[in-house]
């Protein structure tokens, strides 16, 4: 399988300079002037396509780069020295991918595309740079680094959680509140990742994640339609959330 990017040529839906991608509020260009941006867009190559299962980077490798998700969805995954598999994490559109890695110069893990994506690709030793020229970006860099530990705490909370129902709920609740925005819940949406992800994510058997499912569903917290969830009922479903702790 080839496993490698493909640099994307864009379209009018898609914009390549930095100034005019709806991200950018929320992404590391919001830390500098307007006006410096192309300083910024030098170090970045931006809208490579990712397609399904293509690797954006692999595991214990040198590196000198971050990844911003500007569309679609990704996956980090360890491999343990034994073979086991673990998915680290999940990574959405806005969100950075390699802040574990980049300060050690070796990828900690190694991340995927999980459907059709765009990524773009930031050059950190000149981000670095940069940063002692605008002091703003390094205000943005705590606050990604705050938010990358925050996500890794949420995380740790939820497989803390006893019962797998509860485990599930809490991270169906937490991918909600990822999709949606301040001004607007989202009740629908589509889960990018297998099952067999969702289990090895929150350190579960694939068959407890279905069963799981099937109670959030009898119990009338959700509907489930192939990878499509509606959540009917977000406090029946914040209740399921918090019903079971170590």
């Amino acid at each position: 399988m080839e496993k490698g990017p493909i640099f994307h040529m864009t379209n009018n839906k898609v914009a390549s300079n930095c100034s005019e991608c709806i991200l950018a509020k929320k992404c590391v260009p919001s830390g500098m002037p307007e006006e410096k941006l192309f300083r910024f867009e030098n170090i970045v190559q931006t809208n490579i396509l990712y397609k399904t299962g293509h690797s954006l980077f692999e595991q214990r490798v040198k590196t000198n780069y971050l990844y911003i998700v500007k569309t679609g969805s990704f996956k980090t995954k360890m491999i343990s020295p034994h073979g086991t598999e673990h998915v680290h994490n999940f990574f959405l559109p806005g969100e950075v991918i390699g802040l574990d890695s980049v300060g050690f110069g070796m990828t900690l893990n190694s991340a995927e595309a999980l459907e059709p994506s765009l990524a773009c690709k930031i050059d950190y030793p000149s981000l670095r740079m940069l940063r002692k020229e605008f002091p703003t970006l390094s205000d943005f860099s705590v606050k990604l680094y705050s938010n990358a530990l925050a996500s890794m705490s949420q995380v740790q909370n939820i497989i803390s959680l006893q019962a797998a129902s509860s485990r599930l709920a809490a991270f169906l609740l937490l991918y909600q509140s990822r999709l949606s925005s301040p001004q607007l819940q989202t009740t629908s949406f589509q889960l990018p990742m297998t099952r067999q992800d969702i289990a090895s994510h929150l350190g579960l058997a694939i068959e407890t994640v279905s069963r799981s499912f099937s109670k959030l569903i009898d119990t009338g917290c959700i509907l489930k339609e192939g990878r499509n969830i509606q959540i009917l009922d977000n406090k029946k479903l914040e209740q399921r959330a918090n019903t079971s702790t170590r």
